[in-house]
């Protein structure tokens, strides 16, 4: 069950994170996350304080989270979007984070349609997210599920961690009136 996230959930959500992070870092290093910089539980706060942050749980277990909102970080002035949205008119997905030991069971893909009929119910245009280049089993996903990529560019994920190349992705909903 996907569900908004409550202040009893952030701790979950935390744990969740550093999870993550170990997992990479005793396997393969596929995002920019770096323990105790992005994501933290200031991360997940944020994402509650602006009631953008959602949980995937099943049998009281918090099995992923994302942040959903319409932020777009300063980097997606540059990009050459397939839709021409106005701030408010693009749903943005942020640290889309799945518990490693539940990777490739389709959480991952229920969110992002969960996302995707949230922006729709909502009037927005398309929905946006922004990953490292080198997350290839987040991109395939995110393309099996109809996201296109439209750039890629070199960013600092939360203005701090110098990333590499990032590849930025959007699903579009539907045109704008003028477009």
């Amino acid at each position: 069950m996907i569900r908004k996230a409550t202040p009893d959930d952030i701790s979950a959500v935390a744990e969740l994170y550093d999870k993550a992070i170990d997992h990479e870092d005793s396997h393969v290093k596929y995002t920019s996350w770096q323990k105790g910089i992005y994501p933290t539980a200031d991360t997940a706060r944020f994402g509650l304080k602006n009631d953008s942050l959602y949980v995937c749980e099943t049998d009281g277990k918090i099995l992923a989270s994302v942040i959903l909102d319409t932020r777009q970080p300063p980097e997606y002035k540059r990009i050459n979007w397939g839709v021409d949205a106005r701030y408010t008119q693009a749903l943005v997905i942020h640290t889309l984070c799945v518990d490693p030991d539940f990777a490739g069971t389709g959480i991952g893909s229920a969110i992002v349609d969960f996302a995707k009929e949230l922006a729709a119910e909502s009037g927005k245009l398309c929905v946006r997210l922004n990953t490292t280049q080198r997350n290839i089993q987040a991109s395939r996903m995110y393309q099996k599920n109809g996201f296109v990529i439209v750039d890629t560019q070199e960013i600092l994920l939360n203005g701090q961690i110098r990333c590499g190349k990032h590849l930025f992705m959007e699903y579009v909903i539907r045109r704008g009136e003028d477009q």
